[in-house]
């Protein structure tokens, strides 16, 4: 192919993606659908995002589009699943979202945890999802008895382990006993040398989701991106004013004590990212897109911007979503231009090393060698 004045990148590959979940503003359960999955893959593909982590909310429909994937039907982007993540009894999501009944499992101790993880590798799930998380004091969380049978298990059947957490503390923990993937960055405190010591000895590689943050208070005025042709062709005209005087804005905006916690988190995660960054930790790419507020495509898009103000290069976002994040999900077939990869790659009509922006210049997007055209 003649791509002469044009710029080649890896395509986008996102380690933290929710699939299905969500219809319009509203995530729930029943929403997943073979229909729903589809509809969000095509829509991570139209973006650059050649590669979706479902992370946590999966049962056996999700393993099945895999599979059909896998066996030569890539018509969207590809899937990989963690099936059905798990937390502690009671704990952190099923307490605060009922929603998720049937796509998320709990554990009461470390041999549940161990058989559960063993019954995920049956599944032939890709990753193991965890979620370590109190809601701020709220609710039980995992114990590291209970993480520690998880991992071991997983790395038995040669699974590698992503934990949703918000503590430096379950963070240093987590890393010292084996964890691969922070799927979410540290939000009650700085990052400490300790930490980053562990992560570089043990390889771990950190997600920071800062889009997730930003989601949580965005709204609450409408943000500049609202009426940007580059969002609006990736939802519908319906769910924009829901985001600009609706329901969904009143009660975010509503709202000022969780505001301002979601505010500080942001900020922590922002620095943290820098430092991690800056320390030669390894930094993965993810968004938590496809919860509601959540836009799968653009957030990824919003995502890089937001990490290069954070004090990232251009280059190193390049690296987290592609490299960096192949490597963090042991997919060695992607994450590089190279022969004999699977040839998933971005054409932009601009340099996205000058302005990481210009990602959004899409003049095509290819996967395993072919035009994507949908």
């Amino acid at each position: 192919m003649d791509l002469t004045g044009k710029y080649l990148i890896p395509g986008i590959i996102n380690l933290h993606a929710h699939l299905g979940l969500t219809k319009g503003l509203v995530a729930d359960a029943s929403h997943h659908t073979r229909a729903n999955i589809e509809s969000d893959l095509r829509t991570y593909a139209r973006y650059g995002v050649t590669t979706a982590v479902s992370l946590g909310h999966d049962n056996d429909l999700m393993l099945s589009v895999r599979e059909e994937q896998r066996r030569g039907k890539l018509s969207e982007a590809r899937v990989f699943t963690a099936g059905t993540g798990f937390s502690v009894k009671n704990g952190y999501p099923l307490a605060i979202a009922p929603f998720v009944k049937g796509l998320a499992f709990e554990v009461a101790d470390a041999a549940e945890a161990a058989a559960y993880v063993a019954s995920l590798a049956k599944r032939r799930v890709d990753v193991v999802k965890m979620w370590v998380d109190d809601n701020h004091d709220k609710l039980p969380k995992l114990t590291p008895e209970i993480w520690r049978a998880a991992i071991r298990q997983a790395h038995r059947h040669g699974l590698k382990v992503f934990a949703h957490l918000w503590d430096l503390e379950d963070a240093r923990g987590l890393a010292r006993d084996g964890l691969d993937v922070i799927a979410h960055s540290i939000r009650d405190k700085e990052v400490d040398a300790d930490l980053i010591a562990t992560l570089r000895r043990n390889n771990v590689t950190a997600v920071g989701t800062i889009t997730r943050e930003r989601s949580l208070f965005a709204y609450a005025s409408s943000p500049e991106w609202i009426d940007d042709p580059f969002f609006t062709k990736g939802t519908t005209p319906e769910v924009i004013r829901e985001l600009k005087s609706g329901a969904f804005r009143k009660r975010q905006a509503s709202d000022t004590a969780a505001l301002e916690l979601h505010r500080r988190a942001f900020d922590m995660d922002v620095r943290n990212l820098k430092r991690l960054a800056g320390a030669g930790v390894r930094i993965g790419f993810g968004t938590d897109s496809g919860q509601p507020g959540r836009f799968p495509g653009f957030f990824e898009h919003w995502e890089m911007e937001l990490m290069v103000q954070a004090g990232l290069t251009p280059m190193q976002v390049i690296q987290s979503f592609s490299r960096n994040a192949a490597e963090a999900l042991g997919a060695k077939a992607l994450g590089t231009i190279e022969p004999g990869k699977a040839a998933d790659f971005i054409v932009l009509d601009r340099d996205p090393l000058q302005d990481i922006r210009n990602t959004r210049a899409i003049h095509a997007v290819y996967l395993g060698g072919s035009l994507y055209t949908k």
